[in-house]
Protein backbone atom coordinates (compact mmCIF):
# COMPACT_ATOMS: atom_id res chain seq x y z
CA UNK A 1 0.00 0.00 0.00
CA UNK A 2 1.26 3.26 -0.67
CA UNK A 3 2.39 5.81 2.05
CA UNK A 4 -0.33 8.07 1.08
CA UNK A 5 -2.90 5.10 1.64
CA UNK A 6 -1.97 4.56 4.46
CA UNK A 7 -2.08 8.18 5.79
CA UNK A 8 -5.71 7.97 4.78
CA UNK A 9 -6.24 4.66 6.47
CA UNK A 10 -4.74 5.53 9.58
CA UNK A 11 -7.01 8.97 9.33
CA UNK A 12 -9.85 6.90 8.91
CA UNK A 13 -9.20 4.28 11.47
CA UNK A 14 -9.25 6.74 14.08
CA UNK A 15 -12.05 8.04 13.14
CA UNK A 16 -13.58 5.39 13.16
CA UNK A 17 -11.87 4.61 16.84
CA UNK A 18 -12.98 7.83 17.88
CA UNK A 19 -16.60 8.74 16.65
CA UNK A 20 -18.66 5.59 15.41
CA UNK A 21 -21.54 4.50 17.25
CA UNK A 22 -20.96 0.62 16.85
CA UNK A 23 -18.73 -0.80 19.37
CA UNK A 24 -17.94 -3.73 16.94
CA UNK A 25 -16.16 -0.98 14.37
CA UNK A 26 -14.26 1.01 16.94
CA UNK A 27 -12.34 -2.44 18.39
CA UNK A 28 -12.00 -3.52 14.82
CA UNK A 29 -9.91 0.36 13.95
CA UNK A 30 -8.00 -0.53 17.45
CA UNK A 31 -6.99 -3.53 16.64
CA UNK A 32 -5.71 -2.45 12.43
CA UNK A 33 -3.76 0.67 14.37
CA UNK A 34 -1.85 -1.37 16.93
CA UNK A 35 -1.51 -4.08 14.17
CA UNK A 36 -0.03 -0.72 12.31
CA UNK A 37 2.48 0.71 14.76
CA UNK A 38 4.36 -2.96 14.74
CA UNK A 39 5.18 -2.24 10.67
CA UNK A 40 7.62 -0.71 9.23
CA UNK A 41 5.68 1.48 7.29
CA UNK A 42 4.47 3.54 10.68
CA UNK A 43 8.08 5.44 10.70
CA UNK A 44 7.60 7.11 7.77
CA UNK A 45 3.61 7.30 7.53
CA UNK A 46 3.79 9.00 11.62
CA UNK A 47 6.65 11.48 10.54
CA UNK A 48 4.60 12.30 7.56
CA UNK A 49 1.50 12.90 9.06
CA UNK A 50 3.15 14.55 12.36
CA UNK A 51 4.72 17.22 9.73
CA UNK A 52 1.08 17.51 7.70
CA UNK A 53 -0.32 20.67 8.59
CA UNK A 54 -4.12 19.78 8.25
CA UNK A 55 -3.52 16.35 10.65
CA UNK A 56 -5.78 16.69 13.56
CA UNK A 57 -5.31 16.44 16.89
CA UNK A 58 -6.59 12.67 17.40
CA UNK A 59 -4.10 12.13 14.68
CA UNK A 60 -1.26 14.01 15.90
CA UNK A 61 -1.29 12.78 19.61
CA UNK A 62 -1.71 9.02 17.72
CA UNK A 63 1.34 9.57 15.85
CA UNK A 64 3.12 11.08 18.44
CA UNK A 65 2.56 8.20 20.30
CA UNK A 66 3.65 5.62 17.35
CA UNK A 67 6.84 7.02 16.32
CA UNK A 68 7.90 7.22 20.51
CA UNK A 69 7.45 3.59 20.35
CA UNK A 70 9.00 2.97 17.46
CA UNK A 71 12.27 4.68 18.42
CA UNK A 72 11.60 3.04 21.62
CA UNK A 73 11.05 -0.36 20.71
CA UNK A 74 12.28 -0.96 16.92
CA UNK A 75 15.26 1.38 15.99
CA UNK A 76 17.63 -1.52 14.76
CA UNK A 77 15.26 -1.77 12.36
CA UNK A 78 16.25 1.01 10.90
CA UNK A 79 19.65 1.77 8.55
CA UNK A 80 22.39 3.04 10.78
CA UNK A 81 22.66 6.34 7.93
CA UNK A 82 18.95 6.80 9.08
CA UNK A 83 19.66 8.51 12.46
CA UNK A 84 20.66 11.82 11.30
CA UNK A 85 17.53 12.08 9.14
CA UNK A 86 15.30 10.89 12.45
CA UNK A 87 17.06 13.50 14.31
CA UNK A 88 16.31 16.22 12.53
CA UNK A 89 12.66 15.36 12.02
CA UNK A 90 12.36 14.85 15.58
CA UNK A 91 14.09 18.21 16.28
CA UNK A 92 11.65 20.03 13.45
CA UNK A 93 8.61 18.34 15.27
CA UNK A 94 9.79 20.03 18.23
CA UNK A 95 10.10 22.67 17.30
CA UNK A 96 6.79 22.54 15.66
CA UNK A 97 5.39 21.42 18.60
CA UNK A 98 6.76 23.90 21.26
CA UNK A 99 2.90 25.59 21.83
CA UNK A 100 1.44 22.51 20.60
CA UNK A 101 -0.46 20.39 22.33
CA UNK A 102 1.50 19.09 25.85
CA UNK A 103 0.75 15.31 24.97
CA UNK A 104 2.49 15.91 21.79
CA UNK A 105 5.80 17.28 22.99
CA UNK A 106 5.97 15.25 25.42
CA UNK A 107 5.74 12.08 22.96
CA UNK A 108 8.39 13.26 20.75
CA UNK A 109 10.37 14.70 23.61
CA UNK A 110 10.84 10.89 24.76
CA UNK A 111 11.26 9.95 21.09
CA UNK A 112 14.76 12.48 20.61
CA UNK A 113 15.57 10.82 24.47
CA UNK A 114 15.45 7.48 23.24
CA UNK A 115 16.85 7.89 20.39
CA UNK A 116 20.19 9.37 22.67
CA UNK A 117 20.22 5.53 24.28
CA UNK A 118 20.34 4.02 21.03
CA UNK A 119 23.17 6.25 19.82
CA UNK A 120 26.41 6.70 20.90
CA UNK A 121 27.71 10.58 22.35
CA UNK A 122 30.12 10.79 19.32
CA UNK A 123 27.34 10.90 16.51
CA UNK A 124 25.22 13.65 18.26
CA UNK A 125 28.59 15.82 17.85
CA UNK A 126 31.32 17.31 20.25
CA UNK A 127 30.25 16.48 24.16
CA UNK A 128 27.21 14.66 22.88
CA UNK A 129 23.22 14.84 23.09
CA UNK A 130 23.40 17.80 25.95
CA UNK A 131 26.09 20.06 24.03
CA UNK A 132 24.14 19.40 21.03
CA UNK A 133 20.97 20.77 23.13
CA UNK A 134 22.86 23.50 24.21
CA UNK A 135 23.76 24.58 20.95
CA UNK A 136 20.24 24.38 19.71
CA UNK A 137 18.67 26.47 22.78
CA UNK A 138 21.19 29.42 22.08
CA UNK A 139 20.63 29.33 17.72
CA UNK A 140 16.91 29.11 18.53
CA UNK A 141 15.63 30.55 22.03
CA UNK A 142 12.52 30.86 20.79
CA UNK A 143 12.19 27.15 21.65
CA UNK A 144 13.30 26.50 24.46
CA UNK A 145 10.53 25.55 26.13
CA UNK A 146 10.63 22.60 24.15
CA UNK A 147 13.89 21.65 24.74
CA UNK A 148 13.57 22.35 28.06
CA UNK A 149 10.93 19.59 28.19
CA UNK A 150 13.56 17.26 26.12
CA UNK A 151 16.20 17.71 28.89
CA UNK A 152 13.79 17.00 31.77
CA UNK A 153 13.00 13.79 30.27
CA UNK A 154 16.63 12.65 29.16
CA UNK A 155 18.03 11.54 32.64
CA UNK A 156 14.33 9.79 33.03
CA UNK A 157 15.10 7.54 30.00
CA UNK A 158 18.61 6.76 30.83
CA UNK A 159 16.12 4.15 33.19
CA UNK A 160 13.77 3.38 31.25
CA UNK A 161 13.80 -0.27 30.28
CA UNK A 162 11.06 0.08 27.68
CA UNK A 163 14.35 1.24 25.52
CA UNK A 164 15.17 -2.07 23.84
CA UNK A 165 18.69 -1.06 24.62
CA UNK A 166 21.47 -3.47 24.96
CA UNK A 167 23.04 -3.15 28.60
CA UNK A 168 26.43 -2.24 27.43
CA UNK A 169 24.97 0.72 25.73
CA UNK A 170 22.52 1.24 28.29
CA UNK A 171 25.41 1.75 30.89
CA UNK A 172 27.09 3.80 28.54
CA UNK A 173 24.21 6.13 27.87
CA UNK A 174 23.87 6.83 31.80
CA UNK A 175 27.99 7.65 32.10
CA UNK A 176 27.38 10.08 29.26
CA UNK A 177 24.57 12.09 31.00
CA UNK A 178 26.78 12.16 34.17
CA UNK A 179 29.64 13.39 32.36
CA UNK A 180 27.80 16.15 30.69
CA UNK A 181 25.59 17.23 34.00
CA UNK A 182 27.91 20.15 34.94
CA UNK A 183 26.62 21.50 31.66
CA UNK A 184 23.09 20.10 32.00
CA UNK A 185 22.82 22.78 35.50
CA UNK A 186 24.65 25.39 33.48
CA UNK A 187 21.46 25.70 30.83
CA UNK A 188 18.72 25.23 33.61
CA UNK A 189 20.85 27.71 35.70
CA UNK A 190 20.59 30.53 32.47
CA UNK A 191 16.95 29.51 32.02
CA UNK A 192 16.19 30.83 35.82
CA UNK A 193 16.21 34.28 34.16
CA UNK A 194 12.89 33.67 32.50
CA UNK A 195 10.28 33.82 34.99
CA UNK A 196 7.91 31.61 33.03
CA UNK A 197 10.20 28.79 33.10
CA UNK A 198 10.96 28.46 36.46
CA UNK A 199 8.55 25.87 37.32
CA UNK A 200 9.76 23.89 33.78
CA UNK A 201 13.45 24.34 35.09
CA UNK A 202 12.95 23.18 38.58
CA UNK A 203 10.72 19.36 37.48
CA UNK A 204 14.16 19.47 35.31
CA UNK A 205 16.71 20.20 37.96
CA UNK A 206 14.86 17.18 39.63
CA UNK A 207 14.66 15.05 36.96
CA UNK A 208 18.90 15.24 36.57
CA UNK A 209 19.38 14.86 40.65
CA UNK A 210 17.89 11.06 40.42
CA UNK A 211 21.20 10.27 38.49
CA UNK A 212 22.85 10.86 41.41
CA UNK A 213 26.06 12.35 40.36
CA UNK A 214 28.48 13.55 43.34
CA UNK A 215 28.79 16.70 43.06
CA UNK A 216 30.10 18.32 46.31
CA UNK A 217 27.65 18.89 48.56
CA UNK A 218 29.54 22.86 49.29
CA UNK A 219 28.95 23.48 45.66
CA UNK A 220 25.37 22.31 45.65
CA UNK A 221 24.82 24.18 49.14
CA UNK A 222 25.00 27.97 47.33
CA UNK A 223 24.00 26.55 43.52
CA UNK A 224 21.33 28.90 42.39
CA UNK A 225 19.30 25.72 41.40
CA UNK A 226 19.31 24.90 44.94
CA UNK A 227 18.56 28.14 46.39
CA UNK A 228 15.83 29.06 44.19
CA UNK A 229 13.96 25.57 44.86
CA UNK A 230 14.49 26.12 48.81
CA UNK A 231 13.44 30.13 48.82
CA UNK A 232 10.43 28.60 46.31
CA UNK A 233 9.10 26.32 49.11
CA UNK A 234 6.12 29.16 50.34
CA UNK A 235 5.47 29.96 46.63
CA UNK A 236 1.58 29.11 45.23
CA UNK A 237 2.74 29.02 41.94
CA UNK A 238 6.23 26.99 42.44
CA UNK A 239 5.99 25.23 45.88
CA UNK A 240 5.17 21.62 43.87
CA UNK A 241 9.04 21.45 41.81
CA UNK A 242 10.25 23.11 45.02
CA UNK A 243 9.38 20.31 46.98
CA UNK A 244 10.25 17.37 44.17
CA UNK A 245 13.94 18.97 44.06
CA UNK A 246 14.43 19.41 47.41
CA UNK A 247 12.95 15.73 47.87
CA UNK A 248 15.21 14.83 45.43
CA UNK A 249 18.24 16.60 47.13
CA UNK A 250 17.66 14.95 50.05
CA UNK A 251 17.65 11.71 48.49
CA UNK A 252 20.97 12.70 47.12
CA UNK A 253 22.58 13.63 50.18
CA UNK A 254 22.39 9.91 51.36
CA UNK A 255 23.09 7.84 48.50
CA UNK A 256 26.42 6.52 48.07
CA UNK A 257 27.39 7.31 44.61
CA UNK A 258 27.07 10.60 46.04
CA UNK A 259 29.45 10.48 49.05
CA UNK A 260 26.66 10.08 51.56
CA UNK A 261 25.93 12.15 54.25
CA UNK A 262 29.88 12.21 55.56
CA UNK A 263 30.77 14.48 52.66
CA UNK A 264 27.13 15.98 51.54
CA UNK A 265 27.61 17.98 55.41
CA UNK A 266 27.61 21.54 53.71
CA UNK A 267 24.14 20.44 51.71
CA UNK A 268 22.24 18.96 54.44
CA UNK A 269 22.62 22.07 56.56
CA UNK A 270 21.12 24.16 54.38
CA UNK A 271 18.32 21.75 53.78
CA UNK A 272 17.02 20.84 56.76
CA UNK A 273 16.48 24.42 58.27
CA UNK A 274 14.22 25.23 55.37
CA UNK A 275 12.61 22.38 55.68
CA UNK A 276 11.87 22.80 59.09
CA UNK A 277 10.49 26.29 58.93
CA UNK A 278 7.50 24.51 56.97
CA UNK A 279 6.62 22.76 59.96
CA UNK A 280 3.53 25.04 61.40
CA UNK A 281 2.09 24.32 58.12
CA UNK A 282 1.22 20.90 58.65
CA UNK A 283 -1.08 22.04 61.39
CA UNK A 284 -2.64 24.97 58.98
CA UNK A 285 -6.47 24.11 58.63
CA UNK A 286 -6.27 26.54 55.54
CA UNK A 287 -3.84 24.41 53.40
CA UNK A 288 -4.60 21.86 51.25
CA UNK A 289 -4.62 18.64 51.87
CA UNK A 290 -2.01 18.43 49.10
CA UNK A 291 0.25 20.95 50.48
CA UNK A 292 0.49 19.58 53.31
CA UNK A 293 1.09 16.03 51.92
CA UNK A 294 3.73 17.84 49.91
CA UNK A 295 5.40 19.13 53.25
CA UNK A 296 5.01 15.75 55.25
CA UNK A 297 6.83 14.23 52.30
CA UNK A 298 9.85 16.31 52.92
CA UNK A 299 9.88 15.54 56.78
CA UNK A 300 9.26 11.66 56.07
CA UNK A 301 12.01 11.79 53.42
CA UNK A 302 14.28 13.83 55.58
CA UNK A 303 13.20 10.85 58.69
CA UNK A 304 14.36 8.06 56.36
CA UNK A 305 17.23 9.42 55.04
CA UNK A 306 18.96 10.99 58.01
CA UNK A 307 17.72 8.39 60.25
CA UNK A 308 21.20 7.32 61.88
CA UNK A 309 21.84 11.23 62.65
CA UNK A 310 18.66 11.57 64.43
CA UNK A 311 20.01 8.64 66.15
CA UNK A 312 22.70 10.28 67.93
CA UNK A 313 20.15 12.09 69.68
CA UNK A 314 21.16 15.48 69.45
CA UNK A 315 18.99 18.50 70.11
CA UNK A 316 18.83 19.17 66.36
CA UNK A 317 17.59 15.39 66.22
CA UNK A 318 14.79 15.39 68.25
CA UNK A 319 13.28 18.56 66.50
CA UNK A 320 12.81 16.79 63.28
CA UNK A 321 11.41 13.66 66.16
CA UNK A 322 9.12 16.24 67.17
CA UNK A 323 8.14 16.95 63.48
CA UNK A 324 7.66 13.55 62.87
CA UNK A 325 5.71 12.95 65.58
CA UNK A 326 3.39 15.68 64.29
CA UNK A 327 3.30 14.16 60.87
CA UNK A 328 1.99 10.68 62.23
CA UNK A 329 -0.69 12.53 64.36
CA UNK A 330 -2.39 13.58 61.58
CA UNK A 331 -5.70 12.55 60.71
CA UNK A 332 -5.30 11.37 57.39
CA UNK A 333 -3.87 7.91 56.90
CA UNK A 334 -1.89 8.89 53.59
CA UNK A 335 -0.16 11.41 55.17
CA UNK A 336 0.40 9.82 58.86
CA UNK A 337 1.59 6.38 57.61
CA UNK A 338 4.79 8.29 56.05
CA UNK A 339 6.10 8.67 58.93
CA UNK A 340 6.10 4.55 59.69
CA UNK A 341 9.32 3.30 57.71
CA UNK A 342 10.99 6.18 60.12
CA UNK A 343 9.82 5.13 63.18
CA UNK A 344 11.29 1.22 62.57
CA UNK A 345 14.14 2.13 61.21
CA UNK A 346 14.85 3.67 64.39
CA UNK A 347 13.22 1.21 66.61
CA UNK A 348 16.47 -1.09 64.89
CA UNK A 349 19.05 1.09 65.38
CA UNK A 350 18.76 1.86 68.58
CA UNK A 351 17.75 -1.23 69.84
CA UNK A 352 20.80 -2.98 67.89
CA UNK A 353 23.42 -4.48 70.81
CA UNK A 354 26.52 -3.89 68.07
CA UNK A 355 25.21 -0.21 66.84
CA UNK A 356 27.28 1.18 69.30
CA UNK A 357 30.46 -0.75 69.10
CA UNK A 358 32.82 2.19 68.68
CA UNK A 359 32.15 3.37 72.35
CA UNK A 360 34.79 0.53 73.69
CA UNK A 361 33.79 -1.88 76.30
CA UNK A 362 30.58 -3.65 76.94
CA UNK A 363 29.54 -1.81 79.87
CA UNK A 364 30.33 1.40 78.36
CA UNK A 365 28.53 0.49 75.05
CA UNK A 366 25.04 -0.71 77.39
CA UNK A 367 25.40 2.65 79.39
CA UNK A 368 26.13 4.30 76.38
CA UNK A 369 23.00 2.75 74.43
CA UNK A 370 20.50 3.10 77.18
CA UNK A 371 21.09 6.74 77.49
CA UNK A 372 19.96 6.98 73.61
CA UNK A 373 16.75 5.07 74.31
CA UNK A 374 15.70 7.04 77.19
CA UNK A 375 16.54 10.10 75.08
CA UNK A 376 13.64 8.87 72.57
CA UNK A 377 11.46 7.37 75.56
CA UNK A 378 9.35 10.68 75.31
CA UNK A 379 8.66 10.22 71.84
CA UNK A 380 7.50 6.87 71.48
CA UNK A 381 5.37 7.53 74.44
CA UNK A 382 3.63 10.02 72.45
CA UNK A 383 3.73 7.97 69.62
CA UNK A 384 2.31 5.13 71.06
CA UNK A 385 -0.28 7.60 72.88
CA UNK A 386 -1.67 8.49 69.15
CA UNK A 387 -2.62 4.63 68.53
CA UNK A 388 -3.93 4.73 71.85
CA UNK A 389 -6.34 7.19 70.92
CA UNK A 390 -6.74 5.49 67.57
CA UNK A 391 -8.21 2.13 69.54
CA UNK A 392 -10.47 4.47 71.88
CA UNK A 393 -11.83 5.28 68.67
CA UNK A 394 -13.06 2.00 68.22
CA UNK A 395 -13.43 1.78 71.94
CA UNK A 396 -17.59 0.94 71.85
CA UNK A 397 -17.24 -1.19 68.05
CA UNK A 398 -18.17 -4.46 68.35
CA UNK A 399 -14.75 -5.31 66.94
CA UNK A 400 -13.00 -4.38 69.79
CA UNK A 401 -15.78 -5.98 71.77
CA UNK A 402 -14.66 -9.20 70.02
CA UNK A 403 -11.11 -8.73 70.88
CA UNK A 404 -12.38 -8.27 74.74
CA UNK A 405 -14.50 -11.92 74.82
CA UNK A 406 -11.89 -13.80 73.28
CA UNK A 407 -13.30 -14.04 69.57
CA UNK A 408 -10.99 -15.16 66.71
CA UNK A 409 -12.92 -13.36 64.05
CA UNK A 410 -15.69 -10.77 64.01
CA UNK A 411 -19.42 -12.87 63.58
CA UNK A 412 -20.58 -10.07 60.97
CA UNK A 413 -19.55 -7.19 58.95
CA UNK A 414 -19.16 -4.30 60.60
CA UNK A 415 -19.18 -0.87 58.92
CA UNK A 416 -16.30 1.23 60.34
CA UNK A 417 -16.28 5.19 59.61
CA UNK A 418 -12.93 5.61 59.22
CA UNK A 419 -10.63 3.01 56.88
CA UNK A 420 -7.56 4.53 57.34
CA UNK A 421 -7.24 4.51 61.02
CA UNK A 422 -7.42 0.68 60.38
CA UNK A 423 -4.83 0.46 58.28
CA UNK A 424 -2.27 2.56 60.36
CA UNK A 425 -2.95 0.48 63.24
CA UNK A 426 -2.23 -2.58 60.90
CA UNK A 427 0.36 -1.03 59.52
CA UNK A 428 2.03 0.16 62.77
CA UNK A 429 1.83 -3.11 64.68
CA UNK A 430 3.45 -5.16 61.39
CA UNK A 431 6.27 -2.88 61.63
CA UNK A 432 6.62 -3.79 65.91
CA UNK A 433 6.36 -0.28 66.98
CA UNK A 434 4.60 -1.40 70.16
CA UNK A 435 7.36 -3.89 70.83
CA UNK A 436 9.64 -1.79 70.23
CA UNK A 437 8.15 1.22 72.72
CA UNK A 438 8.10 -2.34 75.56
CA UNK A 439 11.61 -2.48 75.33
CA UNK A 440 12.34 1.26 75.29
CA UNK A 441 10.51 2.40 78.50
CA UNK A 442 8.68 -0.65 80.04
CA UNK A 443 7.42 0.88 82.84
CA UNK A 444 5.17 3.08 80.79
CA UNK A 445 1.87 2.46 80.85
CA UNK A 446 0.36 1.46 77.84
CA UNK A 447 -3.08 2.17 77.29
CA UNK A 448 -5.36 -0.89 78.10
CA UNK A 449 -6.92 -0.85 74.76
CA UNK A 450 -3.74 -1.19 73.06
CA UNK A 451 -2.55 -4.01 75.31
CA UNK A 452 -5.33 -6.09 74.04
CA UNK A 453 -5.79 -5.27 70.55
CA UNK A 454 -1.71 -6.09 70.52
CA UNK A 455 -2.04 -9.25 72.48
CA UNK A 456 -4.84 -10.55 70.07
CA UNK A 457 -3.65 -9.99 66.72
CA UNK A 458 0.36 -10.61 67.80
CA UNK A 459 -0.54 -14.36 68.77
CA UNK A 460 -1.84 -15.11 65.35
CA UNK A 461 -1.32 -12.72 62.68
CA UNK A 462 -3.60 -14.66 59.98
CA UNK A 463 -6.39 -13.41 62.65
CA UNK A 464 -5.01 -10.12 62.31
CA UNK A 465 -5.11 -9.95 58.57
CA UNK A 466 -9.08 -11.61 58.87
CA UNK A 467 -10.59 -9.08 61.61
CA UNK A 468 -8.64 -5.74 59.94
CA UNK A 469 -10.33 -6.97 56.23
CA UNK A 470 -13.38 -7.81 57.86
CA UNK A 471 -13.90 -4.65 59.86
Amino acid sequence: MQSMELQNTVKEALNALYHHPDDAVRMQADRWLQDFQRTIDAWQVADNLLHDATSNPETLIFCSQTLRSKVQRDFEELPSEAFFQLRNSLNNLLKKFHKGPPIVRTQISIAVAALAVHVPAKDWGDGGIVNWLRDEMNSHPEFIPGFLELLTVLPEEAFNYKIAARPERRRHFEKELTAQMEIALNILTACLNISELKEQVLEAFASWLRLKHGIPGSVLATHPLVLTALSSLNSDILSEASVNVVSELIHYTASKSSGGISVQGPLIQVIVPQVMNLQAQLRDSSKDEEDVKAIARLFADMGDSYVELIATGSSEAMMIVNALLEVASHPEYDIASMTFNFWHSLQVILTKRNSDISFGDEASIEAERNQRLQVFRQSYESLVSLVGMLVHYFGNSAFVMSLVKGRSYCPVPIVVKDDGALRMLRSFFSMGATSCHIRLAPEFNIPKPIKIFHTRISGNSNRQDTLLRTC
